[in-house]
């Protein structure tokens, strides 16, 4: 059944004891239940996945990398060891315990094969799920179109700007904080303001009704009002643009406003010269933000599937600024309940001259495989050709699982703070 703005504005209103101005209409139409809320966080820059994910059992990494190399577990500063062929950087030290508790696994060898080299052409066809040219709706705004519109809150950017994952035809809210979701205005006439904007969206066409969904979205969330919900479990952000973000992406979850998909973005990876000054600080702030994700959820992130994406990886060999250049294959992070993890998965190519794609880690892991699994496990969705065009999948890596470990029931929102 739907709920009316007004209704509840005014049952609030009756809750608080205060008068609530310029109730306004339906703010949402769906009793859509996904099995998971799907995070993406985009790594933009070009991650290099040789220093971040280390290789050291690979003879040849060292070879390639002989002064910006990570050296192998039990060396000073060496890698952490998470088999007998692959390690973490040791600033990823926050979630090696994820790692081997199963709730983080790795994609190694992955992404999108492409002779191209543009940060943004490339960013462009990973977020848009083609290997092709011109623009194109976000893989997952086709998601959204495979499975039907939901809530307001469905889709959730959380930046500066509505990624290129949800762009498209089907609707997705963008908000730089949720402080910041709202009708902002010096007047002492808002109110008013407001009121008139909304009459002057009283139309079928899409112009106008996006102008009323966005001020009915303004309302609700200011009443539900996601950021006084505390941080759980002890859990630590760190205090940086990133690390709040991922705070607020999890009230959001919490708040139980029918999210399905949020999107975060963390740059500054294009290290082509300094790597070993500039890579440890940012791996650092990512793992601890990670973790503190996980943390805070508790047994809601069995309901949450994180995935990371990066438009390519580096050149093999280091460069004479102690950097590394544009490359191909990278790597992907996924953690949550209902990742297979404790594992990096991987068909790995090899760092000898003889096996890299014109100097770069080969891609032997199409990225839309990791994605098309994870699409039809946890969001069911199973229309591949509607959501990757032109891609046939191969086998599944088996790196999520289609039950919960454990339910935690529903997601429901908090009782709103009137005071």
């Amino acid at each position: 059944m739907e709920l009316s703005r007004r209704h509840f504005l005014q049952a609030s209103a009756v809750c608080a004891g205060t008068a609530v101005l310029a109730p306004r209409y339906v703010f949402s139409s769906s009793n859509t239940s996904p099995d998971d809320v799907l995070v993406v966080v985009f790594l933009r820059g070009a991650m290099d996945c040789l220093q971040t994910v280390v290789p050291y059992a690979d003879s040849n990494y060292l070879k390639q990398r002989p002064t910006i190399g990570i050296p192998a577990p039990g060396m000073t500063n060496g890698a952490l060891p998470l088999d007998n062929f692959f390690g973490l950087h040791p600033s990823l030290a926050p979630i090696l315990p994820l790692y081997q508790a199963g709730r983080l696994g790795i994609v190694h060898a992955t992404g999108l094969k492409q002779n191209q080299r543009s940060h943004f052409e490339c960013q462009r066809n990973l977020e848009a799920g083609l290997q092709t040219t011109g623009f194109y709706p976000g893989w997952l705004n086709r998601h959204i179109g495979n499975i039907g519109v939901g809530e307001t809150f469905q889709a959730v950017s959380v930046g500066t700007a509505v990624q290129a994952s949800l762009q498209g035809p089907q609707p997705a809210i963008g908000m730089s904080s949720i402080a910041d979701f709202s009708f902002k205005t010096t007047s002492a006439r808002k109110t008013e303001m407001q009121d008139t904007l909304y009459a002057l969206s009283d139309s079928t066409a899409k112009p106008s009704v996006s102008g009323r969904q966005a001020l009915d979205a303004v309302d609700y969330l200011a009443v539900v009002n996601p950021g006084q919900i505390p941080v759980q479990n002890n859990a630590a952000y760190p205090n940086t643009t990133f690390g709040n973000r991922m705070k607020e992406a999890a009230q959001l979850i919490k708040a139980g406003i029918g999210l399905q998909m949020a999107c975060i973005d963390l740059g500054g990876w294009d290290h082509h010269s300094g790597i070993t000054t500039l890579m440890p600080p940012l791996l650092d702030e990512l793992s601890k933000s990670l973790l503190a994700f996980h943390d805070d959820l508790g047994l809601l992130m069995n309901k949450v599937t994180l995935v990371t994406m990066t438009e390519f990886g580096r050149r093999v060999k280091e460069n004479s600024s102690g950097g590394t250049d544009h490359g191909s294959g990278s790597a992907m992070f996924m953690m949550g309940g209902s990742v297979i993890g404790g594992k990096v998965y991987s068909e790995w190519p090899g760092l000898a001259d003889a096996n890299l794609f014109n100097g770069d880690l080969d891609v032997t892991i199409d990225y839309r495989t990791v994605l098309n699994e994870l699409m039809q496990k946890r969001a069911r969705d199973g229309n591949v050709a509607a959501q990757f065009p032109g891609f046939t999948p191969g086998p599944w890596l088996g790196c999520f699982r289609k039950e919960n470990l454990e339910d935690p029931g529903s997601i429901k929102p908090p009782k709103p703070n009137y005071a």
